[in-house]
């Protein structure tokens, strides 16, 4: 064996295991749930449960996590319903590396009703060590008056073709149903 065959049989291993072990379940001790001043984080009817290496950062209200089907192109979610000056946010699983690149699209939701009050997101502990890690976006929203409205995701992936990495077999939207009361 040449000199470069040995280093790549040893570069091989070394990312194989260092693979391996960013699939264990443990993620080395990211920070507990804290709930926003708002609300306590309950998820929707129609939301997974989270797993316990992803904490929902305080502030964001009561929190919608997607159930991340990604065997439908375009789909629906909720009804998500809210109160009159509720805040709430919807979080999504972002991976670029995965081709998942969420943002607002349009039509955006009625301004009546809704008021988007910003983005954030949170990347565990476990997500920072790896390459290529996702992490979870937050929308969050305001519930200005009572009315129905849709607030409508893209996925750039799925929908831009002049973005890298294009797929037209990506999904390509998420709506969210939302009543105010």
């Amino acid at each position: 064996m040449n000199t470069v065959t040995r280093r790549f049989s040893a570069l091989l291993i070394s990312c194989l295991a260092l693979g391996a072990a960013g699939c264990q379940s443990d993620d080395g001790g990211s920070p507990a749930r804290s709930a926003g001043p708002s609300s306590s984080p309950t998820p929707s009817s129609s939301a997974s449960p989270s797993p316990a290496s992803d904490p929902t950062p305080a502030g964001l209200g009561t929190v919608h996590k997607d159930p991340n089907d990604t065997s439908v192109r375009d789909r629906t979610e909720g009804p998500i319903t809210v109160k009159r000056g509720e805040r709430f946010s919807i979080a999504l699983r972002q991976n670029v590396s995965a081709r998942a690149d969420w943002s607002l699209a349009k039509p955006h939701p009625s301004a009546a009703v809704l008021r988007k009050v910003g983005e954030s997101s949170y990347q565990t502990a476990r997500e920072k060590e790896l390459v290529g890690g996702g992490h979870t976006k937050y929308f969050t929203f305001e519930a200005l008056k009572a009315g129905d409205t849709r607030i409508v995701f893209a996925n750039s992936f799925g929908t831009d073709a002049s973005a890298g990495g294009y797929s037209p077999g990506l999904p390509r939207t998420i709506t969210y149903r939302v009543t105010v009361r």
